[in-house]
């Protein structure tokens, strides 16, 4: 039920490792169009979430009967936690080291305690096993994220072929 939810947990962070590998520091920093994110700043919330927006709240559920939880600004935490000025190799191995002490913590917890709830501010009521789905889910659009950056600057290199995509 839960494996492949932890599977995507603990293996996101080698394929968006792989993903970056070949980029330059210019191109980590780059944001591919105004009001877009950078592959920094997208570093810098994932390892940012990693223990506030998600193993903090899990750990107040599993511990606690239905603790509130406290919404995540994602916006406001760009500038209260200085994304931009982070460096990006760093921080993804900062990130990389908190994901595997959490998805071990993770496969130590038994069924019953994924069913617990907790009440998150915004959304209400949710379980465990919901924040813990949702972190997966989480992952994978910033994986989708990193990789439509990557496209985007493949774009101006591609000459008339432009003609067959339409960026957005």
């Amino acid at each position: 039920m839960l494996r492949d939810v932890l599977e995507i947990l603990a293996t996101t962070p080698e394929k968006v490792r792989r993903e970056i590998a070949s980029m330059s520091p210019h191109e980590l920093k780059a944001s591919p169009a105004p009001g877009k994110w950078s592959v920094r700043r997208v570093l810098a919330h994932l390892e940012d979430v990693e223990e506030v927006g998600m193993r903090q709240r899990l750990e107040a559920m599993v511990t606690s009967d239905r603790p509130t939880l406290a919404a995540f600004d994602q916006e406001a935490r760009v500038d209260a936690m200085h994304y931009d000025g982070k460096d990006p190799r760093r921080t993804l191995a900062s990130w990389e080291r908190q994901r595997r002490a959490n998805v071990r913590w993770l496969r130590r917890l038994k069924p019953a305690q994924f069913k617990r709830r907790g009440l998150h501010e915004k959304v209400g009521e949710i379980s465990v096993e919901e924040l813990v789905t949702e972190w997966a889910f989480h992952d994978l659009g910033h994986l989708k994220q990193i990789l439509e950056i990557k496209r985007y600057a493949l774009y101006p290199r591609m000459g008339n072929m432009q003609a067959f995509y339409q960026l957005t």
